[in-house]
């Protein structure tokens, strides 16, 4: 066979060592991919949790700085506003603002270039003090000379008497006056929660007059946690020895205004009552404070663990108003006073614009109705109600507990002696307490930064500046004299907002404060004398034991008064508002 023929059908080479080739290259390359793959996953996966070791260790640098920030803060201890903490190797970068009425504490915490930053918000915690009428009086009563004015309502709960042309544009209540406590216990050794949980919601205390006479008012011996809302104090017929659930007679019942109880102490906090019930002598009547569930926000009611009282016990309940209530004994007594009997006030010499209320109007000219028992030399345009019952005394929208809280909290941020600035001197100050006297005077200018309490007397005159600092935002400031306060000669008063105001109060009996120019940012307060307002200054608000207004003196009633808001005290000055953690 010729060669060529051969080799034209010469056999094929055999292929299958290169497939067997091919075969492995794979196999090792996706072995290698998924090595490499998990090789990359595992070294990511270390990766995130080193980032995530550091980050966390990076956000409790920063919440460490937010910690000791809010103790500073709250505890009114010196801070910087921009400083560092170190935490082992980690660091804090702290920044603390004041801005709209909030202190604002933002930490950077860092760890080997991981950051997390932390930002809380602290408000000042407050509460709303309510001023619902021009002018309010208390035992010592009002004076009105000639050609003064009120431009809003007036409440006294003692004598009102005016001279020439003295005016109010709205209503006068004018009010009889507790006469004296009749039965009362205070010994205090032990408190009673009530209002937070479980069957301690309602609390009450039974009592027996000496005599037959109207109850007027009750006091109860009282401190409060957080803030709980205002309550209903209840007058109830006995039970078989536990409260009934019938009033003693329509209207005998008062609100328990809770922002004058002190979260630091307990103290002695007034209800009068809405329409003064008849009560008899020697029947069991029931004092019953009508609470509700709030385990945040609830009361402590003084007590005396024997049980000493022998006309009356304390008792408990889950509710009072239940179809079958059930009364559990506490065993102590709850601390009270009670007021029986009232002595009559007389209206003279006004021209009332709206309704008179009064035992007593004389020599009055009244626009519109008039409620009395006697009257007499006197016009009523309106209708007459003869033998109307007496306005109830009102309670003084400013406690001693308020009082004494303002106190604490001025002085917890140190003591000084008595300060005065004069001329071009400006000066911030607050909150502190100061052992002397305040004198601003000449131009001088002084920003409120917080609670100022002064032992002495206070004296602003020649044109003197009083700020509120920006840190109060829409909040109102305190400053608190134990002697006299005087304005004179063009004092001017600043706030932040149009609700924010100035609240100047002087502890001192008799005359107490006086007041020579216009002030329209500034609430006057004498918890125990006589505020004297001199000839034409015109004032926004004006409370008093009593007030003298002298001739064109006005005052111009603003509706904001009836929220104003003002710092709680020492010890719950701060309340986080906002804990954030932010980019």
């Amino acid at each position: 066979m010729p060669i060529a023929f051969l080799l034209k059908f010469k056999r094929p080479p055999d292929k299958r060592g290169f497939a067997a080739v091919v075969s492995v290259l794979i196999v090792l390359s996706t072995i290698l991919i998924v090595v490499g793959a998990i090789s990359v996953i595992t070294f990511a996966q270390q990766k995130i949790t080193r980032n995530s070791a550091l980050s966390a260790q990076a956000y409790y640098a920063a919440d460490s700085g937010i910690e000791d920030c809010l103790y500073r803060v709250i505890k009114g201890k010196k801070y910087q506003a921009s400083n560092s903490l170190t935490i082992a190797s980690s660091t804090a970068a702290i920044s603390i603002s004041d801005a709209g009425g909030q202190t604002i504490i933002r930490v950077n915490g860092e760890q080997a270039n991981r950051w997390r930053n932390l930002q809380v918000k602290l408000e000042i915690n407050a509460e709303d003090i309510s001023f619902h009428y021009g002018v309010q009086i208390g035992e010592g009563g009002l004076t009105m000379n000639n050609s003064s004015s009120i431009l809003g309502n007036l409440y006294s709960n003692g004598p009102v008497q005016g001279f020439n042309n003295a005016s109010t544009s709205g209503d006068i209540f004018v009010a009889s006056t507790p006469a004296a406590v009749d039965q009362q216990w205070t010994i205090y050794n032990t408190g009673f929660t009530f209002g937070q949980q479980g069957n301690q919601i309602d609390a009450a205390q039974s009592f027996m007059p000496t005599i037959s006479d109207r109850l007027t008012k009750v006091s109860l011996y009282l401190k409060k946690h957080a803030s709980p809302g205002n309550k209903t104090i209840r007058i109830l017929t006995d039970n078989n020895n536990k409260p009934s659930k019938t009033l003693v007679a329509s209207g005998a019942y008062g609100t328990l205004t809770t922002s004058q109880i002190s979260q630091q102490n307990y103290g002695w906090i007034d209800v009068t009552i809405d329409t003064p019930p008849q009560l008899t002598a020697g029947t069991k009547y029931w004092i019953v404070v009508d609470a509700s569930a709030d385990y945040n926000n609830y009361f402590f009611w003084g007590a005396d663990s024997t049980d000493g009282y022998s006309s009356g016990t304390g008792k408990y309940s889950p509710n009072w108003n239940a179809s079958s209530p059930n009364w559990y004994s506490i065993n102590d007594d709850l601390d009270f006073k009670v007021y029986l009997g009232d002595l009559p006030n007389v209206l003279s010499g006004i021209h009332v614009g709206g309704n008179a209320h009064a035992n007593t109007i004389t020599n009055c000219v009244v626009n519109h109705d008039a409620y009395y028992q006697t009257i007499s030399d006197s016009v009523v345009n309106g209708t007459s109600y003869p033998g109307s019952p007496d306005p109830s005394a009102e309670t003084m929208p400013i406690s001693d507990n308020n009082i004494a809280d303002w106190k604490a909290e001025a002085e917890a941020g140190g003591v000084i002696s008595s300060y005065s600035l004069s001329g071009s001197d400006t000066a911030s100050l607050g909150p502190k307490k100061i052992n002397g006297n305040l004198t601003l005077s000449n131009q001088s200018d002084l920003t409120l930064t917080g609670t100022l309490y002064v032992t002495g007397n206070i004296s602003l005159t020649n044109s003197a500046k009083l700020r509120l600092g920006t840190n109060y935002g829409e909040m109102s400031g305190v400053i608190i004299a134990d002697g006299q306060i005087s304005v004179a000669n063009s004092a001017t008063f600043y706030t932040n907002d149009s609700g924010a105001y100035i609240l100047l109060l002087s502890t001192k009996t008799g005359d107490a404060i006086s007041i020579a120019n216009s002030a329209s940012a500034v609430i006057f307060y004498a918890s125990a004398g006589n505020v004297n307002v001199s000839n034409s200054a015109t004032l926004k608000e004006v409370t008093a034991y009593q007030i003298t207004l002298g001739q064109s003196a006005q005052v111009i009633y603003e509706s904001g008064l009836a929220s104003a808001k003002f710092s709680s005290g020492a010890g719950a000055s701060w309340l986080v508002s906002d804990w954030q953690e932010i980019p």
